[in-house]
């Protein structure tokens, strides 16, 4: 790239290179930016000290070692970690603001994750993110992060303590990546996809390849680090558990299994229900229903007990948050009880049972002086049956790791009020993996306590339309108390799975589920429930981009919210909703 071709924001960039190199007219091989597209100082002084100290030939020759290779965006990311270390060493003694410069960026790096969309999150690598949050958590003086034994091997590696000379740092650099087999000096290319085709498909075929999409198909639970209205939690800690990747249909379906519990439905009931419902854009999926996760005690493989331990870490944070907050949290429950009750009084009559003493009933009154009946008066009854249950469902993706936290305590608070009013209330997530979407029930109708809600995590990808069908199944499956059903989710209306849409006529190659596709899907379900006697509502916290995605699914039945203090107004109106429709 030539310094004329640079725009104003590579030049600022290019200008910071040049300074901390000490040097100008060079052009820089790497130039930083943030993930939100702004210019990141600390890095670009570090392209810059590596120019001064080891020289630019030395640098192109090595990263030109594994260019083209099918990991070399990993492994430039892992050896630009070992190369800061080694200039930050040399250049502290020279520039004591360094450190303080550092310190920024590290809190910078954690700061920015709230700010991620799940495709962010989603394409990136599990192990350059752990070793970024390993060096970074150092250099704030926090604690590491839960690491396996390679991980921790890694991360030590590439921060020697001994600063390499310029002739030993390819050797020295090279080494370590031979060591945790990650290059041994042969450069392995993307392998590239060949098709035949003719006619309409070959047409298609060049509007739309090459392109080449890479997705992870593992459970990660990753703490999120921003919870509050306000900004920042008070620590921004991101663990994950580290589960391999898809190899077969048994593989998966026993994966799934150790990581979420066996299914609550029967054998032969869950395979009737995917012959149902697994068919169209979802041919070729599957589902799973269960009661959460297991106890790291009885989890049958190491990765299904790492990944118990990382859900029971993101369990206590849940509830470290809502006793935080717990004066907010009341008085929502307050407002959004009293609201309840209040409708349910205007528009549902309480039940009544013919007795002996009462309000007298002119229907019956005639029976008393000609059949000598005393049973003519009608008495309310002490305990109504509730005419309706709640099905609350949590979206669990991995777009909502940033607000984990908030999620189970909106939750709960729903939960609560609705308890409090009488009204059954079931508590699920959903989210999907491999081609399964799993439905966790984390609070069953029957359920007194409501501690459990807080076992919700987010991780994976969220099949929305599937979703709502499995919860549709369940509601036949196990209906509860009640005749009529509303279903609340909480949602960001965004729809994406790494499983692809099959080929159709409409569709030739298929489609990636999401945006669009996804919409349409779940919009789709949405009706079909409708239909079906179940009523569908939303209660919305995503971003802008997505509100008319969210309106375009859930109609009238959908409100915004932006913040806690607003789930009580939002989430009232849609119940008072129904309680009218029950009432007319």
């Amino acid at each position: 790239m030539e310094t004329q071709s640079y725009t104003a924001q590579e030049r600022r960039a290019a200008n910071q290179v040049w300074a901390a190199a000490g040097a100008y007219g060079f052009e820089p091989l790497f130039l930083a930016r943030n993930t939100d597209g702004t210019i990141d100082l600390y890095m670009n002084t570090v392209v810059g000290l590596v120019h001064r100290y080891y020289g630019d030939a030395l640098i192109r020759s090595i990263f030109g070692l594994w260019e083209g290779d099918v990991r070399q965006p990993l492994l430039d990311d892992l050896a630009w970690l070992y190369l800061e270390n080694a200039v930050y060493r040399l250049e502290l003694p020279r520039r004591p603001v360094l450190q303080a410069v550092r310190c920024d960026h590290a809190a910078y790096f954690f700061a920015i994750q709230y700010k991620l969309s799940r495709q962010e999150w989603m394409a990136k690598n599990q192990l350059v993110y752990t070793m970024q949050a390993a060096r970074w958590r150092k250099v704030l003086e926090r604690s590491a992060p839960v690491m396996t034994p390679y991980e921790s091997g890694l991360a030590a590696a590439l921060a020697p303590e001994t600063v390499p000379l310029p002739e030993q740092l390819r050797t020295g650099l090279c080494g370590v990546f031979a060591k945790f087999a990650l290059f041994d000096g042969k450069v392995r290319p993307k392998a590239a996809l060949h098709l035949h085709l003719e006619g309409l498909f070959a047409s298609l075929a060049t509007r739309t390849l090459p392109t080449q999409m890479i997705k992870t198909d593992r459970v990660t639970v990753e703490h999120s680090g921003s919870v509050d209205a306000g900004g920042a939690g008070p620590t921004l800690d991101k663990r994950r558990a580290h589960i391999t990747l898809r190899q077969n249909a048994a593989e998966d379906r026993a994966y799934i299994e150790s990581c979420f519990g066996r299914s609550i439905y029967p054998p032969e009931r869950l395979r009737k229900t995917e012959q149902q419902l697994c068919m169209g854009d979802h041919l070729g999926c599957h589902l799973w229903f269960s009661a959460g996760v297991p106890d790291p005690e009885n989890a049958p493989t190491p990765e299904a007990k790492h990944l118990a331990e990382q859900a029971q870490l993101q369990a206590d944070r849940n509830r470290a948050y809502y006793a935080k907050n717990r004066e907010l949290h009341r008085s929502v429950v307050l407002r959004l009880t009293q609201q309840i009750r209040n409708c349910i009084l205007v528009h549902q009559q309480p039940h009544a049972r013919v007795a002996r003493s009462g309000s007298l009933d002119p229907a019956r009154v005639w029976r008393a002086p000609l059949l000598n009946e005393t049973r003519v008066f009608l008495c309310p009854e002490e305990e109504s049956q509730p005419s309706f249950t709640v099905d609350l469902l949590l979206d669990g993706s991995a777009s909502r790791l940033h607000c984990q936290e908030v999620l189970a305590a909106q939750g709960s608070i729903l939960a609560q009020s609705l308890t409090a009013c009488g009204i059954p209330v079931r508590v699920s997530t959903f989210s999907s993996l491999r081609g399964y979407t799993v439905l966790r029930v984390l609070k069953d109708f029957a359920d007194k306590n409501l501690q459990d809600i807080n076992r919700y995590f987010a991780s994976g990808w969220n099949r929305d339309g599937l979703a709502l069908a499995a919860a549709g199944d369940l509601l036949e499956y196990a209906p509860g108390p009640a005749p009529r059903h509303l279903l609340i989710l909480l949602t960001d209306a965004s729809p994406n799975d790494s499983r692809r849409v099959p080929p159709s006529p409409e569709n030739p190659l298929g489609r990636e589920y999401d945006e669009v596709a996804g919409v349409e899907d779940t919009a789709a379900q949405v009706r079909t429930l409708l239909r079906r006697g179940i009523r569908v509502s939303a209660v919305f916290m995503g971003e802008d981009r997505s509100a008319g995605a969210a309106a375009r699914i859930y109609g009238k039945n959908l409100a915004r919210i932006r913040g806690m203090d607003q789930l009580a107004g939002a989430a009232g109106r849609l119940i008072q909703n129904e309680i009218r429709e029950l009432g007319d």
